[in-house]
């Protein structure tokens, strides 16, 4: 039975090894849908504005043009950059500049069909 214990052990020894490998992949797993739950929430904080915020004042013109071209700029320059906190801001900047045009111009005027 000496050969018989030896190969036995084995089995368990390997069985023990798989169970932690497979409670490592649990908890990666669950790091993994944590971090991309996160990210979905800043993403979506990013992008919902407050119902005060979604419609322009009456009297808003709308963002200069120069102030649009600077943010293109600089959204271009952070492209080149690399620094992906910087490209992330200045696009949600953008996003809003963008809203504030389209709620000053109208989707007629933008020539945007609506259905």
């Amino acid at each position: 039975m000496v050969g018989g214990t030896n190969a036995v052990d084995r089995a368990l020894e390997a069985a023990r090894e798989l169970r932690a490998v497979a409670e490592e992949t649990r908890r990666t797993i669950r790091a993994s849908r944590d971090l991309v739950q996160r990210s979905r929430d800043q993403t979506l904080a990013l992008t919902t504005l407050p119902e005060s915020e979604m419609s322009p004042p009456a009297d808003d013109n709308g963002p200069s043009n120069d102030l649009v071209r600077s943010l293109i700029r600089a959204y271009e320059l952070a492209e080149d950059d690399g620094d992906a906190r910087t490209r992330t801001l200045l696009g949600g900047v953008l996003h809003h500049v963008g809203c504030r045009i389209a709620a000053v111009v109208g989707p007629k005027a933008a020539h945007v069909v609506m259905h």
